[in-house]
């Protein structure tokens, strides 16, 4: 995992140096949050700046994400991902989930020590509005115990959602995440619903070539009698 690890990273660097060459699709993107809520779950209480880089070309890409927090005791998150699009609308992914609270070794993939997960998951984002979500943790840190032993324990996640755009320019949709099986990872007893909610967006208008998005989504987490709202700031 260490070499497989390095590997990409070098490989990120490379796709950067070359997209700056040869004009291929590379994005970069930040965004400030008041707070960090991840299927459910709470994971920063305080506001978190979020950079990304991407690199896509035809149907494959690659990419890097981390959320910040303001506050250097909080959670501090870093992940790398490659996606392929395998279908129309759908995408096939694996990402290394990567966080850490204050300092960690990010070199150190030992399931009972790291704190890395690897999330393989198919997506689907229609036309027609509908979303699907179908992840499953295959490494790192999920785990559970099994006759005196740790063992991986394949957490896997289910979300269905559905969004639309109004007359007045407002994104919004509706989703509902589910994980079917006990989890530590999610930490939940069983089946249970962890992820409800709506989310809605604007793109406002600051001068006649910058717009700037403002999202604003209320969750709510059943198995853990929790409710959330986030706003997030689309810098660039």
């Amino acid at each position: 995992m260490k070499r497989v690890s390095l590997i990409i990273c070098v490989f990120l660097i490379t796709l950067v140096v070359n997209a700056q060459e040869n004009g291929e699709k590379f994005n970069l993107s930040v965004d400030v949050a008041s707070g960090f809520v991840w299927r459910g779950i709470p994971i920063s209480t305080t506001p978190v700046i979020q950079p990304s880089i991407t690199f896509a070309q035809r149907f494959f890409s690659i990419g890097a994400w981390a959320s910040t927090s303001f506050d250097i005791l909080e959670h501090q998150e870093f992940d790398i991902f490659v996606e392929l699009d395998v279908a129309p609308s759908s995408t096939l992914g694996l990402i290394s989930y990567y966080g850490y609270s204050p300092f960690g070794n990010y070199f150190d993939f030992k399931k009972e020590t790291t704190g890395h997960a690897f999330d393989l998951y198919f997506r689907y984002n229609g036309s027609n509005g509908l979303k699907a979500t179908i992840s499953t943790i295959v490494g790192g840190n999920d785990l559970r115990l099994k006759n005196g032993q740790l063992k991986q324990n394949f957490s896997t996640y289910f979300e269905l959602g559905y969004g639309n755009t109004t007359m007045s320019g407002i994104d919004w949709e509706i989703f509902a995440g589910l994980v079917p099986m006990k989890s530590d990872f999610y930490a939940i007893d069983g089946a249970a619903f962890i992820n409800l909610g709506l989310g809605v967006s604007k793109n406002f208008e600051i001068t006649p070539t910058y717009t700037l998005p403002l999202s604003l989504k209320l969750s709510f987490n059943p198995a853990y009698d929790a409710a959330f709202l986030t706003a997030t700031i689309s810098l660039f």
